[in-house]
């Protein structure tokens, strides 16, 4: 009975997981409940579980570097809502004080009664939205991490993510052949002429399906290192392969192969130079020591020429030339909203201006010099800076990069706990993943379309099992 439910909530994550990206990105107004609940439930529902079995929580290092990380990071979004007195608020965070001191003043000259204690965040509503959107995002990393616990689950994960990465490369497919980039009968008119699957920006669709490669890539290594015995000639894998495991081989090679059209179909630069990045990186650390510049370069090169000779072949109107010249409008106001991430960080050194409340302030830093007024730091880390202070940065940041160092220590490294290769070579593929969301993270906002880092923690949860069942 007990596994009946465990797998029915690893059948509800992976549900979760494909509509997630369906609802423009889970960004919109109206799926925010949908958004939020099912992975606090299925968290909830699957510690409860592991409590009836009396089954220890065993982590790897990697986890708890990452848990103890999310759970530090929810804590500094709700120290921002916490109402303070007047004079610890001008202590802590003097601007935010200043700010609550003029709404005061103005409520009571309106003949409108306010309290005395007034929070860090200078929106709370905002801040409270973020908040639980964090919660998810955390509570997603926990559901994976409690519930992907063997090779069968962790094909099972990749295998649905790689159809959802494939279905949104047909969806894009299908709107730019029709020539009308829609969303479920929505109209696209902010960015038109570009395919965005069922997301608004087709950067953030790119990231999607950018992090969803290395996961279809995944399936077919399992099925290549599996068609075969260890020791077995080219020649014999090949043949065992096409006799035992050449569905799953082509499944995978064809969802990356989708995953990667999207990704060009897309025009999205930043996802481009990500996609090679992050296999340049991950290439690199799983060489000794002496090879690991030469191989990053290497996979740079090859990745590059690949993309190049791909994008000369379509030919596709438009593509070459946006990847041959870049807008001066668009770099100037990628440039100037990053610019007023650091400005609003200097007002509120220490707890940032609220989470969410990004585009409350911008307009006060006056670094935007255009006429379009940027919702996000087009940097997530310039953006987390800003809106959570040094507090909310070191937690995630730190926590981010030793999670990863030691992730990749673990899946590359000789010491550590002993695995076999399927379990290496989805760590490998996870970290694929994490390294492309990072990089692109310098250029975009991606952690502000929930679909992306809720998809990502669903990797990152099941990279961090400590051990199979």
């Amino acid at each position: 009975m007990r596994n009946a439910v465990e797998y029915a909530l690893f059948a509800a994550l992976l549900a979760f997981l494909v509509w997630v990206p369906m609802p423009f990105g889970s960004a919109s107004d109206a799926s925010q409940p949908a958004l939020i609940l099912p992975p606090l439930l299925i968290c909830c529902a699957a510690a409860l579980l592991r409590a009836a079995r009396k089954e220890p929580l065993v982590m790897t290092r990697s986890g708890r570097i990452w848990t103890a990380g999310g759970v530090l990071f929810m804590l500094v979004i709700a120290l921002q809502l916490l109402p303070l007195p007047a004079g610890l608020l001008a202590l802590i965070s003097p601007h935010s004080a200043a700010i609550w001191t003029r709404a005061t003043h103005a409520a009571a000259l309106a003949g409108v009664a306010t309290g005395t204690n007034h929070p860090i965040t200078i929106d709370p509503q905002h801040t409270a939205l973020h908040f639980y959107r964090a919660l998810a995002y955390f509570a997603t990393f926990l559901s994976s991490m409690l519930l992907t616990r063997d090779t069968a689950r962790r094909i099972a994960l990749a295998a649905v993510l790689a159809c959802a990465g494939v279905f949104e490369a047909f969806y894009a497919v299908h709107e730019a052949i029709l020539g009308r980039y829609a969303i479920w009968g929505w109209k696209n008119t902010l960015i038109f002429g570009r395919p965005s699957g069922t997301f608004v920006n087709p950067n953030h669709f790119a990231h999607y399906a950018a992090i969803v490669l290395p996961m279809a890539l995944y399936i077919s290594a399992y099925a290549w290192h599996t068609a075969a015995p260890v020791g077995a000639t080219f020649g014999r894998r090949i043949v065992k392969l096409v006799e035992r495991r050449f569905l799953p081989f082509a499944f995978g090679l064809l969802a990356a192969l989708g995953c990667a059209a999207a990704v060009l179909m897309s025009e999205s630069r930043g996802a481009l130079l990500a996609l090679i990045g992050g296999f340049a990186i991950v290439g690199a650390m799983a060489s000794d020591k002496k090879n690991a510049a030469l191989r990053a370069i290497l996979i740079a090169v090859g990745l590059s020429a690949a993309i190049v000779a791909t994008l000369l072949v379509l030919r596709r109107p438009g593509t070459v030339t946006r990847f041959e010249t870049s807008e001066s409008s668009q770099v100037v106001t990628r440039r100037d909203s990053m610019v007023a991430g650091f400005k609003i960080w200097q007002m509120f050194p220490l707890f940032g201006s609220g989470a969410g409340t990004y585009p409350d302030v911008v307009l006060s830093t006056r670094a935007t010099t255009g006429d379009t007024l940027a919702n996000h730091a087009h940097n997530d880390y310039a953006e987390i800076l800003a809106t959570t202070g040094a507090a909310g940065f070191v937690v995630s940041f730190v926590a981010l990069l030793g999670g990863f160092a030691v992730l990749a220590r673990n899946a590359f490294g000789a010491a550590g706990e002993p695995m076999s290769w399927r379990r290496r070579a989805f760590k490998a593929a996870a970290l694929t993943s994490i390294a492309i969301a990072m990089i692109h993270a310098l250029v975009d906002f991606n952690f502000f379309i929930p679909a992306n880092p809720i998809t990502l923690a669903a990797i990152a949860g099941a990279a961090v099992v400590a051990r199979e069942s």
